[in-house]
């Protein structure tokens, strides 16, 4: 299994793998869900304090919808949260200040508080090239190029102890170059870059403190001469992972009482078959059944597996209590 941060590595490894053995490689994208970086299962609701700075009103608004959208937690209404913040003559850079949070918090019941600060610089500069057409006329090429550079700090506050339990600080940049021949270039879109480099702080944070959802590019084996590799795999691509594991040990079975089945055949079985229990949440067969895949194969790739298989089941653990639903990391199409 090769998550999408070991994607490159992943391939190649997949790619050695065809050429090594000659076998055909079929990719299933498998959804799971990943676990936050922190703990706010005992944070039931928050508030959004908001956010102060460049856009701090695009900000708290895409915060207040992203939270809504995970469907973790209740939110505080904005409205409401406001006249409290106007009543108790608090703003929100007073929220810095545990004793207004935890002020703030006994208000409106929340379990916990978010605020932060957002700062963006933007920068142009022009350039010009130029060139003869074949005609041997000269043009000029007019350039611009923009870039935004945005830094985001958030700040979860427990408005009961007043303590901070999350602090990130996210930076992202994004650029664009327009031309013109002979003519001015077009503007840059300033907004179209700032609001690009808010998605993606943004996302980072929730990811922090929500469970999402990722793809694992899965790489199952083909083989001519075991024709139910692709029907198990036909299962796989479902989310069926049931089906797909019969079908697998079946084929393991024809192959076993098949003299004329070479043991790397038999090793992409097993291989299968342990990315089909390895994506359904049971660890401790995925890696009986890798291991084997291993011995048959003496491919040494493999065994990179099985570290995989270690960390999300850690994974897996890690989602459980965050949710409190005993979720494995497989989340069914």
């Amino acid at each position: 299994m090769r998550t999408r941060s070991a994607r490159a590595s992943g391939l190649a490894a997949a790619a050695a793998l065809l050429f090594s053995t000659g076998c055909g490689i079929v990719r299933v994208a498998v959804p799971v869900m990943r676990p936050a970086e922190v703990n706010m299962a005992g944070y039931s609701t928050i508030a959004v304090g908001g956010m102060q700075g460049h856009h701090d009103r695009a900000m708290t608004t895409a915060l207040e919808e992203g939270l809504v959208k995970s469907e973790r937690f209740k939110v505080v209404d904005r409205q409401h949260l406001n006249s409290i913040m106007r009543e108790l003559k608090i703003s929100a850079s007073d929220l810095a200040d545990p004793e207004n949070a935890n002020k703030l918090g006994k208000q409106i019941s929340a379990n916990a508080l978010i605020f932060g600060t957002v700062e963006e610089k933007y920068a142009e500069e022009k350039g010009e090239d130029s060139f003869k057409d074949n005609k041997g006329v000269t043009h000029v090429i007019h350039k611009l190029r923009g870039e935004i550079a945005l830094s985001a700090t958030f700040k979860v506050t427990d408005v009961s102890t007043g303590q901070l339990v999350v602090a990130k600080t996210y930076d992202e940049r994004r650029e664009d170059t327009n031309t013109g021949i002979d003519e001015a270039p077009r503007p840059i879109d300033r907004d179209g870059l700032s609001k690009s480099a808010r998605g993606s702080v943004l996302r980072q944070f929730l990811h922090a403190i929500v469970p999402h959802k990722d793809y694992i590019d899965a790489a199952f084996y083909t083989d001519g001469d075991l024709p139910q590799l692709e029907t198990g795999i036909g299962y796989a691509q479902r989310g069926d992972w049931k089906k797909a594991q019969d079908v697998f040990n079946d084929a393991i079975g024809a192959a076993e009482r098949n003299p004329k089945i070479k043991s790397k055949t038999l090793g992409k079985a097993y291989w299968n078959l342990g990315l089909s229990y390895e994506y359904a949440g049971d660890y401790a067969k995925a890696t009986s059944m890798i291991d084997k895949a291993y011995q048959l194969s003496q491919d040494a790739d493999m065994l990179a597996e099985l570290d995989n298989i270690k960390r999300h089941e850690a994974e897996a653990k890690k989602l459980a209590e965050q949710t409190g639903k005993g979720e494995v990391i497989r989340e069914s199409k």
